[in-house]
């Protein structure tokens, strides 16, 4: 009988307990896309399939930073969510690509062209994407466990704009003073920055550092 030990997962440096999907470059309104995304819970597509990405995110840092040639923006933003990998194969049907070249096409079956991805060494090769996805056009993650989610944003302040809520109510509480006002704040995301991922050895020890932070 097979059984699964984690700690083979936990030797491998470019491996990741989480399945990033990370805002295009060309994206116009970023900041409001992801706030959209979180108030939503939503990731949608017009292709049929979500896009997912098994790259720890320890390892591609200097990815965010690398133009395309033809738009001189970068492919991808320090934006994003990761959900757990383990959760989201388990009980969200996400699965790796498959890749082929023109002579095996035929042999993808129709149940499977969601994830087929045409590949050729010379033109088309985007395995070092690591690309995984998930069947349909909309992915609602309202079900998924809040605290096995983590948001990705460039920095702190961006981060903190993304996944603490603010508030500013009324203290009614004294009787012997005038009301004032009190600010509250809440959380409502786990994040990263990734600013700082530089300061953890792999993806494993920074989804560590983020067991610290309670929702709510």
């Amino acid at each position: 009988m097979y059984i699964y030990n984690d700690k083979f997962r936990k030797a491998r440096r470019d491996y990741s307990p989480y399945l990033f999907h990370i805002i295009k470059g060309e994206t116009p309104d970023f900041l409001e896309t992801m706030t959209n995304i979180l108030n939503e819970m939503k990731l949608k597509s017009e292709r049929g399939y979500i896009c997912i990405s098994a790259s720890p995110l320890t390892s591609i840092v200097r990815f965010f930073e690398t133009n395309v040639n033809r738009t001189e923006k970068t492919m991808f933003l320090s934006f994003g969510i990761g959900f757990s990998r383990d959760i989201l194969v388990r009980d969200f049907g996400a699965r790796n690509v498959i890749y082929y070249y023109d002579d095996e096409k035929e042999l993808i079956p129709e149940e499977l062209e969601w994830r087929a991805l045409r590949l050729n060494g010379d033109t088309s090769d985007f395995e070092y994407l690591r690309e995984w996805r998930i069947n349909g056009k909309e992915f609602d993650f309202k079900d998924f466990p809040t605290e096995d989610i983590i948001v990705v944003a460039p920095d702190r302040k961006d981060l903190n704009d993304l996944v603490v809520s603010h508030d500013v109510g009324i203290n009614l509480s004294s009787y012997d003073m005038e009301p004032f006002l009190v600010e509250e704040f809440k959380r409502e995301w786990k994040g990263v920055a990734v600013n700082e991922v530089k300061d953890f050895m792999d993806d494993f020890d920074m989804s560590g550092s983020t067991a610290t932070q309670k929702i709510g």
